[in-house]
């Protein structure tokens, strides 16, 4: 099982590799936006913003984070601040360790 500290490596053809760094810098605005809707209790915010990460990590292929912003998705929906801050945790720890390869 990967600790805290190890990277999450992520290979990507070469022709992609620009493309996964500006999605990668979208999903880190998700992050800011979601803590901002956390904060304000927006749970349309946070529905919004799982949906958005599901849906286009599903498209760049990205599983982890398709998963992840399925239950951030579902979370918001049945109310579930608590939830909603673990999981909004796991999304910032993912987006910190992940490094794109060829």
């Amino acid at each position: 099982m990967e600790g805290r500290n190890d990277r999450i490596r992520l290979k990507v053809e070469p022709a992609l590799k620009g493309l996964m760094a500006g999605f990668f810098e979208n999903r880190r605005r998700d992050l800011e936006r979601l803590s901002r809707a956390l904060g304000d209790g927006d749970l349309a915010a946070i529905r919004d913003v799982g949906q958005n990460i599901r849906c286009f990590s599903r498209v760049y292929g990205v599983e982890g984070l398709t998963a992840l912003g399925e239950a951030i998705r579902c979370a918001a929906e049945e109310e579930s601040r608590q939830r909603i801050a673990l999981l909004r945790g796991q999304l910032a720890d993912y987006l910190a360790r992940v490094e794109i390869q060829e």
